[in-house]
């Protein structure tokens, strides 16, 4: 019997075999026509063959056939043919073929593939054709695609000409999402023989984004980057939160940026190739806060350059690249607001505000007249001319701080055309307001009287009598009232292998500061002495009577109070043309461009309060004095129009394993420059009046409605200038160079070549004040026009993810506009009034080495060493004058040479504990030390080649000798953790003629931390709280001067010369020597964000 059934079931399996052979044995003829439903092939291909079809008709209605062709070939491998690039697999089993979609789930809804397609080095690649499911598209001009596709798992073919195919399975598309990839293609040449495609398999992120680390590693500069799929990750609204998550870069209040160390005007901003102006009047800084994340398309921050870009930097050239064609339609909504624990629902002082102040636009309550003669009060002209000042801005408001507010929409949408084309366009609007309060601890910058006393400059009689120290203070705060309006939008035309972009930006910022101060005056209070001041002190604070003797109160030194207030209007406006054409082997870009940027301070106004100690009152009051300036009002405006345009053209030339490019380029500007300023004086009418001194009491609005403009009263007197009625500059750049990129193998890689650069300033008219010799008595000095620029990275892959890298490159550093004005600007933190000397351009000889591997996406581990050599560096120089005024100086010092070190790091935790969520937990650190040495001159009018200088150990200005930032992210997916702190060494902010006249920031460091969380199904709402200046760490400014008090002897001609240090001194801030020049709490920063995409 059990023989029997052994039979029947050999017999059985016999059967069935042979009755499957024989169905895949059978050959057929068959032949599909594109683009026709996956259904319909299935019901003819079994009309054909005599065979039955089982399926799911909801799961594959979707499905199309690109095309197929059968030849006599046996069934399976025409059905081979037929479901090829589809999400579906078959069984055959006798005359049964059954059809089973591969993602296991029902059609629920469409998703999204979009990506990248590049070469070995991160080039995009063009024209590459990409099949998914029977449906395919070519990748743009910018090596892009996209490809709408119902929800479900599928396999993805990439194929180009001269490059091995690529076959990507198991990608997952899901409903209302978009899955972001990006591929790498190797040159078939490379190829071992026999081998056509290389295949990917999983769904692993270090696989499919394999384009974005080519990227990253493969650029031939030293450069660090992020893009719009790992943005898109992040909880940012703007790109000055983004930015820090950089490896190498350290922001300044989420806004400005600081790299190897170097802050200020050793970096430059860049979107879409053009090189910014900076969002501040008097100082060399961009803000990146005001562009939204959901219109960049990556960031590129470069450490060394290539001689193709348009650069001037020795930090780090950062480059935004904002989106004209979405990769998908968007619509983005968020609404954010803030809370500043130092000045929300807290007092607020202001002066009187306009009805759109909120929107960063003046209604008229700031205008100025303009065209006034410089007459004083003996000619009629003097009253006539000061009834136009019709507005009060000198009367102080007390109100409350708002809580801050940050409205943001985005718009991006993509329209197909025939043959593959397609155009779209990307907009984007910000509103943000914010009220933000700096407490002033303590100031001792300029006149303002010091706490500190040294009664001797010998060594021996500093053992018997140190520095003393007193307790008083001179503070107050400077609050800070900003509007910004912000907008973009970019337009693009994809034509065949023709790209054209339009891209338009505009950003309106209003920022008014009122900074009032309180104390005393070495020069102005009474005996200037700081014993006397500290007993004023605390009677004025306390009410403390100086040894309980009422007597004694009659003979402390006064405070005073100084107001400044400045309200600032500043437009930036930028358009840019460009265009990118395929032409065979060669690559041809182009663009034209115009930036044009506004600023005006309107009406800003200048005043102190003073007091009297009467009996146990204490009385404030206002007084004009033909002799001081004790009431100033007056405008800045300023005008920059620049047009950039230019053109490259690229071709590629291949010998075996030796490849090349060639690029040559031309690129030019023209700019121009316009700077109008004028400064008016409060007065008293000496002839009607009989006196050149006025106290002013009751309120000031009665004093400034006009009534008082009359003959014996006050009036406005015209600060005379001469020469010209405005400043205006003119610059004329232009710029040839040739590159060659040469690669050997993928594993050695030369990018070399030349720029030379033709810089031409013109100053067509200049204004000066004749009271000032600082600004009259300038000698000119000529720049040299043509700077030859040679540049060379070499990189060196012993495997895919190691790059070892050399590098040299020569660049110049220009002076902008602003630093060439005639009239000085009176920066009221600083106390003091900044000059521009005549200065020519730093000449920066950079060489560096460094060492990188990427063991992961995402992922970097590398170590570094640089040398820079800086020709004629421009700083920011402080002189103290005989009065105790603040003169601070922008020029030339005579060279700078430094030596600096750098590691980053930037790696998961997902080693260990594999498929956890410790996969998206990174931790991030980077570390930079400088060693920096200048040669200065000593005669800040003298700078020519043979004039006298000296040799400091110090930074330069704008840079520490230290910086490093530490990170924890999570990156979940729908929860998200950060925490970032970010700290520096000693910055110098001026560097010094002599000790007195420097200023350095102590080690500071700053805290940010945020959690955000997506809700519901698509994940589209995203709600984000974060924290800024955790801590709320003191800024402190210091400088040497007590330490180095200790005289040499002999004939020494400059202060470091003469002196030397205290014992027990050091270079660095001594807490029982050293007086503290500022201090200040910026507050913590609390915000609250709602992100809504659909």
């Amino acid at each position: 019997m059990r023989s029997l059934k052994y039979s029947l079931t050999t017999a059985a399996l016999f059967f069935t075999v042979a009755t499957e052979a024989q169905e895949l044995s059978q050959k057929v003829t068959f032949s599909v026509a594109a683009e026709k439903p996956l259904i319909e092939v299935l019901e003819d291909f079994a009309g054909k063959t005599r065979m039955r079809m089982a399926y799911s008709k909801a799961d594959i209605q979707g499905l199309k056939v690109k095309s197929a062709k059968c030849e006599n070939i046996p069934v399976n491998n025409c059905l081979d043919n037929i479901i090829n690039g589809l999400p579906v697999v078959y069984r055959l089993r006798k005359d049964l073929i059954s059809i089973k979609y591969e993602g296991g789930i029902s059609v629920l809804g469409n998703g999204k593939i979009s990506g990248k397609v590049v070469d070995e080095v991160g080039n995009a690649i063009v024209g590459a054709e990409i099949n998914v499911a029977g449906r395919s598209t070519v990748t743009d001009n910018n090596g892009e695609f996209t490809i709408d596709l119902p929800s479900g798992v599928y396999t993805l073919t990439v194929k180009a000409s001269r490059y091995n195919a690529l076959r990507v399975e198991k990608l997952q598309v899901s409903n209302n999402e978009t899955n972001s990839v990006s591929f790498l293609m190797k040159s078939a040449s490379d190829k071992i023989a026999n081998i056509k495609e290389v295949v990917i398999r999983g769904t692993r992120k270090a696989d499919t984004q394999a384009g974005l680390l080519a990227q990253q590693k493969k650029a031939a500069q030293m450069s660090d980057g992020i893009s719009a799929e790992q943005i898109a990750k992040t909880p940012d609204n703007d790109l000055g939160a983004t930015l820090k998550r950089v490896t190498g870069i350290t922001t300044i209040d989420n806004k400005y940026v600081v790299v190897r160390s170097m802050g200020e005007r050793w970096n430059t901003a860049a979107m879409d190739g053009i090189n910014l102006p900076s969002t501040e009047a008097y100082n060399q800084n961009f803000s990146f806060d005001i562009i939204p994340t959901s219109m960049v398309e990556s960031v590129i921050v470069s450490k060394t350059a290539t001689p193709d870009m348009n650069a001037s930097f020795a930090g780090g050239y950062v480059e935004i690249r904002t989106k004209d064609i979405p990769n998908e339609n968007f619509t983005t909504v968020t609404l954010g607001t803030s809370y500043n624990d130092q000045a929300t629902f807290k007092q607020f002082l202001t002066r009187q505000r306009g009805k759109y102040d909120y929107f960063g636009y003046d209604d008229g309550t700031r205008d100025f007249p303009m065209g006034l003669k410089a007459v004083n009060w003996e000619d009629p002209l003097f009253f006539q001319q000061s009834k136009q000042f019709t507005h009060d801005n000198f009367t102080n408001y007390a109100t409350t701080a708002d809580m801050g507010s940050n409205i943001q929409l985005a718009l991006g949408r993509t329209y197909k055309l025939k043959n593959n084309n397609k155009w779209g366009f990307a907009g984007a609007l910000v509103l943000r307001n914010e009220q933000n309060k700096l407490t002033i601890d303590h100031t001792g910058r300029g006149n303002w009287l010091d706490t500190t006393y040294l009664t001797s400059n010998t060594a021996e009689d500093y053992l018997q009598s140190p520095v003393k120290f007193y307790d008083f203070k001179n503070q107050g705060a400077s609050y800070s009232y900003n509007s910004t309006v912000a907008g973009m939008l970019n337009f693009g035309l994809q034509l065949g292998k023709n790209r054209f972009s339009f891209r338009n930006a505009y950003t309106h910022i209003y920022d008014n500061t009122l900074t009032r101060i309180t104390g005393w005056n070495e020069y102005t209070s009474g005996s200037g002495l700081p014993a006397n001041a500290e007993k004023a002190y605390h009677y004025f604070y306390n009410g403390i009577i100086p040894n309980n003797n009422p007597d004694e109160i009659k003979n402390l030194d006064t405070p005073y109070t100084d107001n400044a207030n400045y309200p600032v209007f500043q437009t930036l406006l930028q358009n840019k043309l460009e265009g990118n054409h395929k032409a065979g082997n060669v690559d041809i870009d182009w663009f034209v461009a115009r930036t044009g940027v506004a600023s005006d301070t309107k009406d800003y106004t200048l005043h102190q309060t003073l007091y009297n100690f009467i009996g146990n009152e204490i009385i404030a009051y206002h007084q004009v004095n033909n002799s001081s300036s004790d009431f100033a009002r007056g405008y800045i405006e300023n005008r920059e129009t620049d047009y950039n345009y230019g053109a490259s053209f690229k071709w590629n030339k291949e010998f075996g394993n030796f490849k090349n490019d060639i690029k040559v380029g031309y690129a030019g500007a023209s700019k121009s420059n316009t700077n109008m300023q004028q400064k008016f004086l409060l007065r008293v009418d000496e002839a009607g009046a009989g006196t050149n001194i006025l106290s002013m009491t009751g309120l000031l609005s009665d004093w400034f409605d006009g009534s008082h403009y009359v003959p014996g009263g006050i009036g406005w007197l015209t600060r005379p200038l001469y020469s010209d009625e405005k400043y205006e500059g003119k610059v004329d750049q232009h710029a040839g160079f040739i590159m060659f990129d040469n690669r050997w193998k993928n594993k050695f890689r030369l990018v070399w070549g030349l720029r030379a650069e033709y810089f031409k300033y013109d100053m067509i008219s200049q204004q000066l004040d004749p009271s000032d010799p600082q600004n009259v008595y300038k000698v000119p000095v000529e720049d040299k026009p043509w700077q030859f620029m040679p540049s060379v990275n070499f990189t060196y892959s012993p495997t895919n993810k190691i790059n070892v890298r050399l590098a040299y490159n020569k660049m110049a550093i220009r002076p902008q506009f602003n630093e060439r004005t005639g009239l000085p600007y009176f920066d009221p933190i600083a106390n003091g009034l900044i000059h521009n000397m005549e200065m020519v351009s730093s000449i920066v000889n950079n060489y560096d080495f460094k060492f990188e591997w990427f063991p992961g996406l995402g992922e970097i581990f590398s170590a570094g060493l640089y040398y820079k050599n800086i020709d004629r560096p421009i700083e920011r120089e402080g002189y103290i004058s005989n009065e105790g005024n603040l003169h601070l100086f922008n020029g030339n010092s005579k060279n700078a040479k430094l030596k600096g070190f750098e590691a980053e790091i930037r790696k998961s935790l997902g080693f260990i504990a594999a498929d956890s969520f410790l996969e998206k937990l990174f931790i991030s650190g980077n570390f930079t030390y400088n060693d920096t040495k200048v040669i200065a001159f000593k005669d800040r009018a003298k700078t020519t080649d043979q004039d006298a200088t000296y040799e400091v150990e110090r930074p330069l200005y704008g840079q520490t000798p230290y910086a490093y930032n530490l990170g924890v992210m999570y990156d979940g997916e729908r929860l998200g953790l950060s925490f970032l702190y970010n700290a520096k060494g000693d910055q110098y902010i001026t560097v010094g003629y002599g000790y007195n006249g420097e200023e350095i920031q102590r080690p500071y460091a700053v805290a940010d931390a945020q959690i955000s969380y997506k809700f519901l199904k698509s994940k589209n709402l995203e709600i984000k709280f974060n924290a800024r200046n955790i801590f709320n760490r003191v800024k402190e400014f210091y400088n040497n001067y007590n330490s180095y008090s200790v005289s040499k002897g002999g004939a020494q001609q400059t202060e470091r010369e003469m002196l030397e240090l205290l014992p027990g001194a050091t270079d660095k801030y001594d807490k029982n020597i050293d007086k503290i020049l500022f201090r200040a709490y910026s507050g913590r920063i609390f915000g609250l964000s709602v992100n809504y995409t659909f």
